[in-house]
C-alpha cells in the first residue's frame, strides 16, 4: 500500500482556510458591517419612536466551525446571524427587519445589497467581480417559547413565502464543534474538507447540483471513524487520513436509497439528511432526484478511486490517481519511482571533471 499520509496532509494545508490570513479580511468586514447594523437599528428604531432592541450576533457556517476552504471562484463567505431582541408575534411580515438591514447597508458596497430567502447578502466586489460576501440571516424571539426563528422569505414574495422557521443556530455550531476531540477531531476537519474539495472540483457550481456543504458536515458527525495505521518505519501508529476518508465516502453511499419515479418511469439513488437541531429539516431537500442520483455516482466513482490508491506501491501512482481529476491539482504527485531511481544514479556517477582527475 502506497504510504501517501504526506501528500494528504500537504494537500489540506493547500486548501484550508487560514483563520488568521485568508479569513482576516472576512472578519474584519463582518465586524465593519455589524457596528453598521448596530448603529443603523438604533436610529431607525429611535426615528419611529420606539424602544430599541439589543442585539446578538452569532458566527455560523464554516467559519463558525473551522471547516473553510479556499474557494475555487476566489469569493469567500462568512455567515453572521443577526437575533433582534423582538418577539415575531410582533412582525407579521418576516421580511420586515431584513428590508430594513438591506436599507441600513444600501451603499455600504458598490453591489447593492440583496434580500434572499434566508438572508440579506452583502457582496464586496473587485473589478466587477466578487471577491467576499457577507450572509446575515435574521433571526427573532418568540413570546411563547425559547426557541429562535429564521426569518424566510424574499421582499417582493407572496404572503405563503414568507414566514418564521425555527431554528437553532447556535445548538448547530455545537453539535458539529463538540463531536470529536483531540487527533479525531483533526482527522474529522481534513476529511470534511477533503470533501468539499472534491465536491467543488467534481460538481457544477450553478443551482442546487452540488450537494449542499452542510449536508457532507452532518453526515461526517454521524458517519466519520477516526482512522490510523502502523508505520514500519517508527513503529507507532499515524493517522490514515486515504482510509478514513475512503470508510466515510463507503458509509455515505450506504445511506442512498433506490426510489423509483413513477412519471418519469426511471430509478433513482435518493439521499435524505435531517438537522440535528431544529427544525429538523432534510438538508438535501433543493436537490432534485436527477441530482441526488448525480450525487451517488460520482460517490462511486470517488470510492473506486481510493481503493485503486490504496493498492498502489507507489506513492506517485496513487497520488496521480487522485490528482487532479478528483482533488484538483492542489494534490501534490511525488516524483515517480524510477524518476528518484535515475536522480540517484545520477548523483552517484562520477562526473567528467573528477574522471580527469580535477
Amino acid at each position: 500500500m502506497a504510504e501517501i499520509q504526506k501528500q494528504f496532509e500537504e494537500f489540506h494545508d493547500a486548501i484550508k482556510l487560514k483563520r488568521l490570513k485568508e479569513s482576516k479580511g472576512l472578519r474584519e468586514k463582518r465586524d465593519i458591517i455589524t457596528d453598521k447594523i448596530k448603529n443603523g437599528v438604533k436610529t431607525k428604531f429611535e426615528e419611529k419612536k420606539k424602544d430599541v432592541p439589543s442585539l446578538e450576533f452569532i458566527d455560523q457556517g464554516s467559519y463558525a466551525v473551522d471547516l473553510g476552504i479556499v474557494p475555487e471562484d476566489k469569493d469567500y463567505d462568512i455567515d453572521e446571524g443577526v437575533i433582534f431582541d423582538l418577539y415575531k408575534e410582533d412582525y407579521t411580515d418576516s421580511v420586515e427587519l431584513k428590508t430594513m438591514i438591506r436599507d441600513i447597508l444600501e451603499n455600504h458596497t458598490n453591489t447593492p445589497p440583496k434580500i434572499k430567502n434566508p438572508c440579506v447578502t452583502i457582496t464586496y466586489s473587485l473589478e466587477d467581480e466578487p471577491v467576499y460576501h457577507v450572509d446575515l440571516p435574521v433571526y427573532l424571539k418568540s413570546k411563547y417559547n425559547n426557541n429562535l426563528y429564521l426569518a424566510w422569505g424574499k421582499e417582493f414574495a407572496n404572503k405563503d413565502s414568507k414566514y418564521w422557521d425555527l431554528a437553532d443556530p447556535e445548538g448547530l455550531n455545537d453539535h458539529i464543534k463538540n463531536s470529536f476531540t483531540e487527533d479525531a477531531k483533526k482527522q474529522f476537519k481534513r476529511v470534511v474538507r477533503y470533501m468539499k474539495k472534491w465536491k467543488d472540483v467534481c460538481f457544477n457550481s450553478s443551482g442546487n447540483s452540488r450537494p449542499p456543504s452542510i449536508g457532507i458536515t452532518i453526515a461526517a458527525v454521524e458517519l466519520f471513524s477516526h482512522k490510523q495505521s502502523y508505520n514500519s518505519l517508527s513503529g507507532k501508529l499515524k493517522d490514515d487520513d486515504l482510509g478514513a476518508l475512503k470508510d466515510f465516502v463507503s458509509k455515505l453511499k450506504s445511506k442512498f436509497i433506490l426510489k423509483w419515479d413513477y412519471d418519469l418511469e426511471k430509478s433513482f439513488y435518493t439521499i435524505e439528511y435531517k438537522l440535528p437541531v431544529q427544525p429538523y429539516s432534510n438538508v438535501f431537500s433543493k436537490m432534485s432526484n436527477n441530482q441526488m442520483d448525480s450525487f451517488y455516482q460520482k460517490l462511486c466513482e470517488l470510492e473506486d478511486a481510493l481503493i485503486e490508491a490504496e493498492g498502489k506501491s507507489d506513492p506517485h501512482e496513487a497520488c496521480n490517481i487522485l490528482s487532479p481529476k478528483y482533488f484538483g491539482d492542489k494534490f501534490p504527485i511525488p516524483e515517480s519511482k524510477e524518476a528518484r531511481y535515475e536522480q540517484v544514479a545520477l548523483s552517484s556517477a562520477p562526473s567528467s571533471n573528477s574522471a580527469k582527475g580535477y
